[in-house]
Protein backbone atom coordinates (compact mmCIF):
# COMPACT_ATOMS: atom_id res chain seq x y z
CA UNK A 1 0.00 0.00 0.00
CA UNK A 2 1.51 3.26 -0.77
CA UNK A 3 2.03 6.22 0.85
CA UNK A 4 -0.65 8.23 -0.68
CA UNK A 5 -3.76 5.67 -0.22
CA UNK A 6 -2.75 5.24 3.98
CA UNK A 7 -3.09 8.74 4.05
CA UNK A 8 -6.08 8.64 2.19
CA UNK A 9 -7.69 5.72 4.32
CA UNK A 10 -6.53 7.60 7.43
CA UNK A 11 -8.55 11.06 6.72
CA UNK A 12 -11.45 8.61 5.47
CA UNK A 13 -11.08 7.14 8.98
CA UNK A 14 -10.54 10.73 10.75
CA UNK A 15 -13.81 11.67 9.04
CA UNK A 16 -16.17 8.86 10.31
CA UNK A 17 -14.55 9.47 13.60
CA UNK A 18 -15.96 13.22 13.56
CA UNK A 19 -19.25 11.97 12.63
CA UNK A 20 -19.40 9.61 15.22
CA UNK A 21 -18.42 12.37 17.54
CA UNK A 22 -20.89 14.66 16.22
CA UNK A 23 -23.69 12.31 16.75
CA UNK A 24 -22.86 11.27 20.20
CA UNK A 25 -22.78 14.82 21.20
CA UNK A 26 -26.23 15.19 19.96
CA UNK A 27 -27.09 11.88 21.77
CA UNK A 28 -26.06 13.04 25.06
CA UNK A 29 -27.49 16.65 24.46
CA UNK A 30 -31.02 14.41 23.86
CA UNK A 31 -30.30 12.40 27.04
CA UNK A 32 -29.62 15.15 29.52
CA UNK A 33 -32.38 17.11 28.16
CA UNK A 34 -34.58 13.85 29.41
CA UNK A 35 -32.90 13.43 32.25
CA UNK A 36 -33.72 17.07 32.95
CA UNK A 37 -37.38 16.27 32.35
CA UNK A 38 -37.28 12.56 34.26
CA UNK A 39 -36.26 15.11 37.38
CA UNK A 40 -39.30 17.69 37.06
CA UNK A 41 -41.69 14.40 36.75
CA UNK A 42 -40.40 12.94 39.30
CA UNK A 43 -40.96 16.10 41.95
CA UNK A 44 -44.47 16.47 39.95
CA UNK A 45 -45.05 12.62 41.10
CA UNK A 46 -43.71 13.37 44.47
CA UNK A 47 -45.65 16.64 44.96
CA UNK A 48 -48.72 14.56 44.15
CA UNK A 49 -48.32 11.54 46.46
CA UNK A 50 -48.00 14.28 49.14
CA UNK A 51 -51.03 15.88 48.85
CA UNK A 52 -52.85 12.50 48.20
CA UNK A 53 -50.68 10.76 51.34
CA UNK A 54 -51.12 13.31 53.91
CA UNK A 55 -52.71 12.16 57.00
CA UNK A 56 -52.34 15.48 58.91
CA UNK A 57 -54.47 17.69 55.90
CA UNK A 58 -57.77 17.49 55.63
CA UNK A 59 -59.36 15.14 53.03
CA UNK A 60 -59.23 16.17 49.46
CA UNK A 61 -62.00 16.88 48.15
CA UNK A 62 -63.33 14.48 45.36
CA UNK A 63 -62.67 17.20 42.44
CA UNK A 64 -59.05 17.98 43.90
CA UNK A 65 -58.82 14.47 44.10
CA UNK A 66 -59.06 14.31 40.30
CA UNK A 67 -57.15 17.09 39.72
CA UNK A 68 -54.12 15.54 41.47
CA UNK A 69 -54.82 11.93 39.96
CA UNK A 70 -54.86 13.73 36.77
CA UNK A 71 -51.69 15.27 37.10
CA UNK A 72 -50.06 12.51 38.36
CA UNK A 73 -50.85 10.32 35.20
CA UNK A 74 -49.39 13.29 32.94
CA UNK A 75 -46.22 13.36 34.76
CA UNK A 76 -46.30 9.34 34.36
CA UNK A 77 -46.95 9.52 30.96
CA UNK A 78 -44.36 11.89 30.10
CA UNK A 79 -41.92 10.36 31.72
CA UNK A 80 -42.77 7.36 29.55
CA UNK A 81 -42.15 9.50 26.92
CA UNK A 82 -38.86 10.55 28.00
CA UNK A 83 -37.66 6.90 28.52
CA UNK A 84 -39.17 5.53 25.50
CA UNK A 85 -41.36 3.30 27.24
CA UNK A 86 -44.63 2.10 25.74
CA UNK A 87 -47.26 1.83 27.87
Amino acid sequence: MSHANSLNELASQAEALRDSLRQTAKDFEQFEFNVSGVHDCMARIQKCVRMVGNDRKAALSHRDSRKVMAELEDAVNEMAELLNVDH
